[in-house]
């Protein structure tokens, strides 16, 4: 049915003018975006609000006040007074601090290398031969679920040199001396590197099977018919595809042992003659038997402020290793 020239008169809209009369001006704009804004920060807040609010009560503001108190003495059970940076000055001239810096140092190095080295290949040979995985990974994984004290006291029981299980059964099956592991430098220092690769050795290889199995498998396939055997398409192709993961790795490694303490108070309390001391042990010394809450305070945050920078300094690489690759 065709319309009447009249229709057009109308005073209808047509097509075109119902598009002119949808068009904002800029100040109409403005404000729409503006209140669009607003509703958008108000229903982001309210979802972070909860972890906002933890994260001030129990980092931030303990954070804060632990820098503003390395300035102070006292201030925990006692009054506080300023003293500047008198501690900060007895953190470089502290020997015992000095010590437990390299052995901590010493500690996370070798650890890491162990564990992610026995990772890597225990995950390629899981990921090659599949039989069994499930009790493989059951089987690695188990000791991470005992509590790192329950982990460190089962050591203790079978490291003691009296009445430890090992010394125990040398003894009674061939008739050898026992070994004093934990009294002795450095028998002590590795069976504390034992503790924490026995534990943290399955978690680190569910993380690289997890890496190893996202590895695109036309690229494995194309390099074995070009005749490349398992370690150089390892190398060659697995590498490159696990190098963030390995950077990422390599930044929570850094974190979680420069944070050893449990193991080190169960088996040596820091002995023998401060051979398995570590940073926060030597924190926690100085500030429950000592009082010392000044320095504790100081090295509390100077252990921050390493652990910090060679994080930024992972990410760095990570991030100069994905430039280069681009």
């Amino acid at each position: 049915m065709s319309k009447s020239p009249d229709y057009f008169n109308s005073g209808v809209p047509t097509g075109q003018e119902a598009w002119a009369k949808l068009e904002l001006s800029s100040q109409e704009y403005r404000k729409n975006a503006s209140r669009y804004r607003l509703r958008y920060l108000t229903r982001a807040s309210g979802f972070l609000a909860p972890y906002m609010i933890l994260w001030l009560a129990f980092l931030a503001i303990p954070v804060g006040w632990a820098i503003f108190l390395s300035f102070n003495d006292g201030g925990v059970l006692d009054p506080r007074y300023w003293v500047g940076f008198d501690n900060w000055a007895r953190t470089f001239d502290d020997s015992e601090l000095t010590q437990v810096v390299i052995n901590t140092s010493l500690f996370v190095v070798l650890a890491i290398t162990i564990v992610f080295g026995l990772a890597i290949f225990l995950a390629s040979l899981i990921n090659n031969h599949r039989r069994g995985e499930n009790f493989f990974k059951v089987t690695l994984y188990f000791p991470l679920l005992a509590p790192p004290i329950l982990g460190a006291m089962i050591w203790h029981f079978m490291l003691h040199f009296d009445f430890g299980i090992v010394n125990l059964i040398t003894r009674g099956l061939f008739g050898w001396e026992g070994v004093n592991f934990l009294g002795k430098n450095p028998t002590a220092l590795f069976a504390i590197i034992a503790v924490e690769i026995w534990r943290g050795l399955g978690f680190w290889v569910l993380f690289y099977l997890a890496g190893l199995q996202s590895v695109p498998g036309e690229l494995l396939e194309a390099a074995k018919l070009d005749g490349a055997r398992g370690l150089r398409r390892f190398i060659r192709i697995s590498v490159p595809v696990l190098r963030p993961l390995f950077l990422f790795a390599l930044v929570i490694a850094i974190i979680m042992n420069f944070q050893l303490f449990d193991s080190v108070k169960i088996l040596t309390d820091g002995g023998p003659r401060m051979g398995t001391a570590t940073i926060v042990w030597f924190i926690y010394r100085r500030m429950f038997a000592f009082q010392d809450t000044g320095l504790a305070f100081s090295a509390s945050v100077g252990l921050l402020i390493g652990t910090m920078l060679l994080t930024l300094l992972c990410f760095w690489l990570l991030g100069r290793g994905r430039k280069r690759e681009s």
